[in-house]
């Protein structure tokens, strides 16, 4: 039997059959949660879905201390749905967690998936796709094990300080963190050659990709 689960996170779709292959698939320990991203605008088959995933949930797991919870994603802006995605998985990286696509909308699955390539994972999670209309499930290889954005604390100081102000000049920066000009300027330059910042006029912010990773 596979290691018990702190929590599973799936996406939430039109049909409850995927969700409740991908809950009766796995082991879930006293005190984990079932965590379901779903868009924020109203969908009466996605939330029919849902009332049918918790009628089930509240037989099997009676008495069991496992939690049923529900997260609406904004999609009308995708870098603000990373970020929401992103920061509620930031506090599971060091859990035993499986990452379920059991349907749901285009936009919101790469949300989901873009938010878990971007974090630090010390247990890597189990990551899923339920194939349409069919009973398989397809193994994703945990690739956040390969994708890594190459920034040294350094440059993700100047990141985080750009984050705080929304702009600032390669002189704040370097008065702010007490280094060279000339020190800074190297970072800026390396910072918008990765597509993470950008220069407008004297001023430096962060672009959507450095927003995310943010």
């Amino acid at each position: 039997m596979s290691q018990p689960l702190d929590a599973l996170i799936m996406t939430l779709g039109f049909e409850p059959g995927p969700l409740v292959r991908a809950v009766a698939s796995y082991n879930l320990r006293p005190g984990a949660f079932i965590l379901v991203f779903t868009p924020s605008f109203k969908d009466e088959r996605a939330e029919k879905a849902y009332l049918e995933l918790k009628k089930i949930c509240d037989m099997v797991f009676k008495g069991f201390q496992v939690e049923l919870r529900k997260v609406e994603v904004d999609l009308t802006d995708f870098v603000k749905a990373v970020r929401q995605v992103k920061e509620i998985l930031s506090g599971l990286t060091d859990k035993q967690v499986a990452l379920c696509f059991t349907g749901g909308m285009r936009a919101l699955c790469f949300a989901v998936y873009t938010a878990y390539l971007m974090l630090r994972w010390k247990q890597h999670p189990t990551v899923e796709a339920y194939l349409e209309g069919r009973v398989e499930r397809l193994t994703i290889p945990p690739l956040s094990r390969i994708v890594r954005v190459d920034v040294t604390e350094e440059k993700l100081a100047v990141l985080r300080l750009i984050h705080q102000h929304e702009r600032l000049s390669a002189n704040n920066i370097a008065v702010l963190m007490r280094k060279n000009r000339s020190t800074i300027y190297r970072h800026l330059a390396s910072l918008a050659e990765d597509g993470l910042a950008r220069q407008r006029g004297r001023m430096y912010e962060l672009t959507d990709l450095g927003l995310m990773l943010m």
